[in-house]
């Protein structure tokens, strides 16, 4: 699915499901090619632990990520968490939904993506789906974030998560619905500075629609030093969020390895260009996380193909005059990595939404526009 051709021409797609998975799956057949293959993705059954966190904290191998911050100096590493709660027992009787999070080993500080996925109600007729979230610090109710989907879809971003046990209840009209748990743990230590400093994204463009490229979809991918030239041989790691399961539309099935490589690598110039159709997931939209592997560094988010020709209102992103363009879920992007020296800390970076900025809804995943996610780097 994503191949780097002669001129090394763009990469990676998120995608969408539901109602608009069937129009694209069968179209295409593309397998995702890089020197040396994939890695093998995640598990048959779900994100198992070489699923890469929307942070990018746990890369497929397991090891700690790029953007892991040290141990708060005040938390011992092997203290218990100071809250536990029992998950209410529910059957979901109005959704049939399923509830998963992301990330799903989550740290201080960090943004929990829920999604509550409904596997018999539709976008139009899904009703009001009010998220309680009980913590250390008491009971809170968390807002629909976005809603997407043909069958329905409910995203909730819970920021800056505390340490201990988090027990959600979702309630459609008072009533309890679906229940889940996840645990915040004490953040392990980062990888070490490379050349003294961290890889910070100083772009992260959605590219517009007079920019896109008709049918599949770019990236472009620079690492640059701290003076701004280009890094010969970096490795770029591209993790997707916890809740893709497996089997993935334009894909390999399971059991055989995943074709999306965990790792791209740059070329003479510092630039990594790629191109591919778009990989669906069937729980939620398929993100993409870039990060600068083995390093300190940002972690670029929202890098997906995934909004379609439309909002959720019927508005136009992109204007029917680009007939091939942002069709069926066309979205390129290009990303930007620079060391800085003087930097302290690593965070999760949105893209800028370029090709949505006509006035339609700009819809924000898997990370929450009011809160940086950020984490101190020693």
């Amino acid at each position: 699915m994503l191949r780097p051709g002669p001129a090394w021409r763009g990469i990676l797609c998120g995608g969408v499901l539901a109602l608009c998975v069937a129009l694209a799956v069968g179209l295409w057949t593309c397998k995702l090619e890089v020197p040396g293959g994939g890695d093998g993705g995640v598990p048959d059954g779900g994100p198992g632990p070489d699923a890469a966190r929307v942070d990018g904290a746990v890369p497929r191998d397991g090891s700690a990520g790029p953007d892991a911050a040290p141990v708060d100096a005040a938390v011992s590493p092997d203290a218990g968490p100071p809250f536990t709660c029992s998950p209410v027992a529910t059957t979901s009787p109005v959704l049939d939904g399923l509830l998963t999070f992301d990330p799903a080993d989550p740290h201080p500080g960090d943004t929990v993506t829920v999604i509550v996925r409904s596997q018999s109600v539709g976008r139009a007729d899904a009703p009001p789906l009010e998220l309680t979230a009980t913590s250390a610090s008491g009971d809170r109710v968390w807002p629909t974030h976005a809603r997407a989907g043909g069958n329905a879809l409910y995203y909730y971003a819970l920021s800056d998560v505390e340490l201990g046990d988090y027990c959600l209840v979702g309630r459609v009209s008072g009533n309890d619905e679906i229940s889940g748990k996840f645990t915040v743990t004490p953040r392990p230590a980062p990888p070490a500075r490379c050349n003294g400093g961290i890889y910070k994204v100083t772009q992260n463009h959605q590219l517009t629609c007079a920019e896109q490229p008709e049918f599949g979809n770019e990236i472009n991918i620079q690492v640059r030093d701290a003076q701004g030239q280009g890094v010969n041989g970096a490795v770029v790691r591209i993790g997707w969020p916890n809740t893709v399961v497996r089997p993935i539309y334009n894909d390999t099935d399971p059991p055989n390895p995943s074709d999306i490589p965990a790792t791209v690598t740059t070329g003479s110039d510092g630039w990594f260009h790629g191109w591919n159709y778009w990989p669906i997931s069937e729980n939620g939209y398929m993100v993409f996380n870039l990060s600068v592997d083995g390093c300190a560094s940002d972690v670029a988010t929202e890098i997906t193909t995934g909004w379609w020709e439309s909002d959720n209102q019927g508005c136009r992103y992109c204007d029917p005059s680009f007939t091939n363009r942002n069709v069926w879920g066309h979205w390129s992007y290009t990303v930007v990595f620079q060391l800085d020296p003087s930097a302290t800390q690593a965070c999760v970076v949105d893209n800028d939404h370029a090709g949505q900025g006509n006035g339609c809804e700009v819809m924000h995943i898997h990370h929450d526009p009011n809160h940086a996610a950020c984490y101190p780097v020693p």
